[in-house]
């Protein structure tokens, strides 16, 4: 079996969520635009799984919630919306590249702001009436502060992205008006959901922007109603021992951090890790790998059964240096360097010692 330490780009379901997607599709079949009985019965059914996702996620917050099939397809209809489409934005450079593609399109200006050395944005004040970020970097595993955010445009809307975030740290309560969270990256097979508050200025218009968007303009999809209850099935497990789970994974990140960060390197450098322990995630580490090229190096580990990222999988592909190393002012040549490993409840000490095995051998052999 694969050691699978890319659970930053697609979680690995567990056997009972997909024992649990199965039932759903072998209940859940029907259009749930239909009129008939079936259609309404997964309406109903869809209803009652938004309470719970918003409940779960948000610490019993009660939210609307527009369904989605992934995060990219989310990020576009928000782009797309009155809230953001012509209307000045200010976002930063660290975030994802689908956010920030969507956002160049339709914004009517767009402000990026920089980031330190260690991943935190740098907060300055902007005048825009949208405002964009993440909580925790998909690449780098930096938790942002959103206090910040709100300092950055005081009266813009805001959208948080949590697409790390959730199912593995808490998400504060009133981050953003809009917060964008996908099933992938915590176990479940597909699904993704924008949790709206339903009290803020923003609320009416953009659930009817995304309710013409699907059932009169169709910009986007029917996302399957099976996908989406298993979704929030995954939420509530990944959340209902948060704490326990995030433990794990800090030991687990801690014992990687002290066995790669200094290894010698060719050249007579040493790697090192990228964010301080205290700012990152628990279950995302990056490490940088000076003078490596850590494309070359995820194959390597891929042919030892090994599986990491060189840096977000949706630019894997690209032929570009890392975005984010960039934005944290490292050069071109060094953005290639980069090695993210990400966690997922069922990683455990064994998998964290292979990786150290395996990395260790590419290296020598380099």
């Amino acid at each position: 079996m694969h050691i699978y330490l890319d659970q930053a780009a697609a979680a690995r379901p567990s056997r009972d969520i997909l024992d649990y997607y199965r039932s759903c599709l072998e209940e859940n079949y029907a259009n749930q635009e239909a009129a008939h009985e079936l259609g309404y019965e997964i309406r109903r059914r869809l209803d009652a799984a938004a309470e719970r996702l918003s409940a779960t996620l948000l610490s019993g917050e009660n939210r609307a919630v527009v369904w989605g099939m992934n995060g990219t397809e989310l990020f576009g209809l928000v782009a797309g919306s009155p809230l953001a489409a012509g209307r000045s934005a200010v976002s930063s450079r660290l975030e994802h590249p689908a956010l920030l593609a969507n956002l160049r399109r339709t914004a009517g200006k767009l402000t990026l702001l920089g980031a330190g050395r260690d991943g935190g944005v740098l907060p300055r004040a902007t005048e825009a009436e949208f405002a964009a970020f993440h909580l925790v970097q998909s690449e780098l595993g930096r938790i942002q502060d959103p206090e910040l955010f709100s300092h950055v445009a005081p009266g813009a809307v805001r959208m948080l992205d949590a697409i790390q975030a959730a199912g593995r740290v808490p998400i504060p309560a009133g981050a953003a008006e809009l917060i964008v969270v996908s099933g992938h990256k915590f176990g479940a097979p597909g699904g993704a959901a924008i949790l709206v508050d339903p009290k803020s200025k923003c609320a009416k218009p953009f659930l009817e922007f995304a309710r013409r968007s699907r059932h009169t303009d169709y910009r986007i999809g029917r996302p399957e109603p099976a996908a989406l209850l298993t979704m929030v099935y995954a939420a509530e497990l990944r959340c209902r021992n948060l704490e326990a789970a995030n433990g794990k994974a800090r030991r687990i990140n801690s014992f990687l951090r002290r066995e790669l960060a200094g290894l010698p390197l060719p050249g007579g450098k040493l790697s090192f890790c990228t964010i301080p322990e205290e700012l990152a995630s628990p279950w995302i580490l990056h490490l940088m790998l000076p003078g490596i090229e850590t494309g070359v190096v995820v194959r390597m580990l891929s042919e030892a059964g090994v599986m990491v990222a060189a840096g977000s999988a949706c630019s894997s592909e690209s032929g570009d240096p890392s975005g984010a190393l960039l934005a944290l002012g490292f050069r071109r040549d060094e953005a290639w360097s980069g090695l993210r490993v990400s966690f997922g409840p069922d990683t455990d000490e064994k998998d964290a010692e292979k990786l150290v095995e395996a990395l260790r051998n590419v290296l020598q052999n380099w």
